[in-house]
């Protein structure tokens, strides 16, 4: 016999089935882990819908099996209607498990995942609508500094900008956390640098400090509107909001 014929005698099987490009088999799923996964599709269904819904309209339905095991682990909270609908809205608890299982295995070959997918996807396409962030942003390197390296500092004008900018919205939305024209705030504005602005409500943005919105109705978008507008990407934002 060969060498190279005794190499792959000796190789073990599962190097020989990867060779040939055979997938290699997972010992198969318990019940257990069968039952996790399907509480699993269960919550991100209704985490998907904002975190509460009627059980029997989320798609997929959530059944009575994977409903009371969520129950018994404090994940979600029932309430009976006077029409015998179940509501369904998910306690802290719940919220906390999320946060901490984004990677937990689901079923496979479930086609009720499709709705969920869906789900997600549009209120991920909102999120990053209104925080000006691009898809691609996700896949950045998110590696967190070291203490020796710690995050750079935004320079002095920032600060002067983002102060400045506060105070205009606040001047002229009556507060925060309420929606404001750009075509409103800019003139509070014009006598400083527009690109500085800009930039500094950019960074506003990506600190979590501000959001910029399109207005969805385009005839509603006036000359004054689209001459305010921020730009990010191909898309013009109109509207700004700034928390407290």
């Amino acid at each position: 016999m060969s060498e190279a014929a005794v190499a792959k005698k000796n190789k073990p099987t599962n190097q020989v089935e990867k060779d040939r490009g055979v997938a290699t088999k997972h010992p198969p799923r318990t019940r257990e882990q069968k039952n996790a996964e399907k509480q699993a599709l269960a919550m991100w269904a209704l985490l998907g819908e904002g975190g509460e819904a009627y059980g029997g309209k989320l798609k997929p339905e959530i059944k009575k099996a994977e409903r009371e095991a969520l129950l018994k682990l404090g994940l979600i909270h029932k309430t009976k209607q006077k029409n015998g609908a179940i509501w369904l809205s998910t306690t802290d608890k719940g919220w906390d498990w999320a946060e901490q299982h984004l990677n937990e295995p689901l079923p496979e070959k479930n086609f009720g995942g499709t709705f969920v997918l869906r789900a997600w996807l549009t209120r991920l396409s909102h999120f990053l609508q209104v925080r000006g962030f691009r898809l691609s942003d996700l896949f950045l390197d998110q590696s967190v500094p070291s203490p020796d390296k710690p995050a750079a500092q935004h320079p002095p004008e920032h600060a002067e900008l983002r102060e400045r900018i506060r105070a205009a919205y606040q001047e002229v939305a009556g507060g925060f956390d309420r929606r404001l024209l750009l075509r409103d705030l800019r003139p509070r504005l014009a006598d400083l640098d527009r690109q500085q602005v800009d930039s500094a409500l950019m960074q506003m943005v990506r600190d979590g400090e501000a959001s910029l919105m399109q207005l969805d109705y385009r005839p509603d978008v006036t000359d004054e509107d689209r001459a305010a507008s921020l730009q990010i990407g191909n898309e013009p934002r109109h509207i700004i909001w700034i928390s407290a």
